[in-house]
């Protein structure tokens, strides 16, 4: 984990079953965590992000079961990353670190 400079801020975000920006929040860092009572998946990447359905592509998110998290993604803001969940109701809480 990095040195924490700044302020740290978390959340949840709702799942949805097709691509959804993640909320504008100004950060230097990032965590997504899927939560552990998730009945499916949870993808992260970026716009026109989609589920891992076996074909090579550009699009498919990274793959988070239930319970799992990303390691810290260096960006800007969480609007640059986009989600999409097997199920609307398989939700991610997140951790972020804003500068000072």
């Amino acid at each position: 984990m990095p040195n924490i400079e700044g302020t740290v801020k978390t959340g949840e975000v709702a799942g949805s079953a097709s691509a959804a920006q993640f909320p504008s929040l100004a950060c230097s860092r990032v965590v997504i965590k899927a939560l552990r009572s998730n009945s499916g998946n949870v993808y992260i990447g970026i716009a026109g992000v989609t589920v891992v359905d076996g074909a090579t592509d550009t699009t498919s998110g990274f793959e988070l079961d239930a319970g799992e998290e990303t390691p810290w993604l260096p960006v800007e803001n969480m609007n640059e990353l986009y989600r999409i969940c097997d199920n609307a109701g398989d939700d991610v809480t997140y951790i972020a670190l804003q500068p000072a």
